[in-house]
């Protein structure tokens, strides 16, 4: 299945997506929020097992469930969505944490978005660490270079959106979307 009105923001960890999910809401459009940092969370405060320190691969399976079900959730809706991170970033996710990739192969073939992506490199002036975010900057980064790689493995065009002001980011993702 392929939702061409599906948009995903991608790339390295803290660097700035959340912002721009938050500004784009703003412009009243749908945004879905980063399935790792709501997994964190929840298992975080139950003191639950399904954290890369403790399972790294019930995390990955847990925001892999995560993830299809955003998909799912909004696939009879015609508005443009976008989305904190696609099924694709999973494989990353476990590639990163030595778990499975098998069943994140399966479901980013299956479940697919708009073919253009939109790529944020690390940017350590805005990097931080926080609760959920504890990898150090140059590991953000090497992240975010092996997503973009992943997403070019699945055949999707990646825009690298600049680095700027949250608000002059938000309208080059905007008019990016319009001119497709």
């Amino acid at each position: 299945m392929i939702k061409e009105n599906y948009f995903v923001l991608t790339g390295a960890m803290g660097a700035g997506k959340t912002s721009i999910l938050s500004k784009l809401r703003e412009e009243n459009i749908k945004c879905v929020d980063e399935p790792a940092r709501i997994i964190l969370k929840e298992q975080r405060l139950k003191n639950g097992v399904g954290v890369p320190e403790k399972n790294a691969g019930l995390f990955t399976s847990l925001m892999l469930k995560k993830m299809i079900s955003d998909y799912e959730k909004y696939v009879s809706s015609n508005e443009n969505i976008i989305f904190d991170r696609g099924i694709p970033d999973i494989i990353a996710y476990a590639g990163l944490l030595s778990a499975s990739e098998k069943e994140g192969v399966i479901f980013a073939n299956k479940l697919r978005y708009n073919k253009f992506v939109f790529w944020f490199s690390g940017a350590e002036e805005i990097y931080v660490n926080d609760d959920e975010r504890k990898i150090d900057f140059k590991s953000a980064c090497s992240f975010g270079e092996s997503v973009k790689r992943i997403y070019l493995n699945f055949q999707y065009t990646v825009i690298d959106v600049p680095f700027a002001s949250i608000d002059e980011r938000a309208l080059f993702i905007i008019e990016k979307i319009k001119a497709l």
